[in-house]
């Protein structure tokens, strides 16, 4: 609902299966951009093309339930994913320094660390098969063991990633990156293949 346009005449072609990171200044649209991409903001003009409605979010604040592991992978999904698949998922993420994963064991977000919590959105995305995956600052908080471990699992699936973030050199596999240019209220978008 702003009087401002925040990007003008703006193209922009991210490549399937890649992972993209967007970087920029604060307010400089990389939040606004990912809206655009998952079809929450509209374009006033023009249109905007997905290979796939098959979207995932992970932002930098995950929604934990105060209820079972379980009910916490499974949140908003409505297949019917057997506790092998779950069980396999959280040793590959290495969710816990424990070698037995209890599905049935109490959390919340006093319970567990900012790592384990985001380990759990990612594990929730990634049961819900999504095929474009959206980061907004999901690793800023968390320690480069975590982000690799993390990213280790993400760039093994065949999924499009597109990843909001201040620190590009914390990835080791980026294929692209959208560098968000702000000056004087003027945005412009620079994309350069790596």
């Amino acid at each position: 609902n702003s009087e401002d346009y925040i990007f003008q005449n703006l193209d922009l072609f991210i490549p399937k299966n890649k992972h993209t990171v967007i970087t920029g200044p604060n307010g400089s649209g990389k939040s606004t951009l990912l809206g655009l991409i998952s079809q929450v903001f509209y374009p006033e003009d023009g249109n905007i093309e997905i290979s796939s409605s098959k979207i995932g979010y992970v932002g930098v604040t995950p929604l934990i339930l105060e209820d079972t592991l379980r009910e916490n992978f499974l949140y908003g999904n409505l297949k019917n994913i057997d506790d092998d698949e779950l069980i396999a998922l959280a040793s590959e993420f290495e969710l816990f320094v424990e070698n037995e994963i209890n599905l049935d064991k109490a959390i919340s977000n006093r319970s567990l660390s900012a790592g384990q919590m985001q380990k759990i959105s990612f594990i929730r995305a990634l049961l819900a098969e999504v095929e474009i995956l959206l980061l907004d600052e999901s690793t800023s908080n968390l320690d480069i063991q975590t982000k690799e471990i993390i990213f280790s699992v993400i760039n093994s699936q065949n999924i499009t990633v597109v990843n909001s973030t201040h620190n590009p050199e914390d990835f080791k596999f980026i294929d692209n990156q959208i560098i968000i240019h702000l000056n004087d209220d003027k945005r412009t978008v620079e994309f350069i293949k790596l």
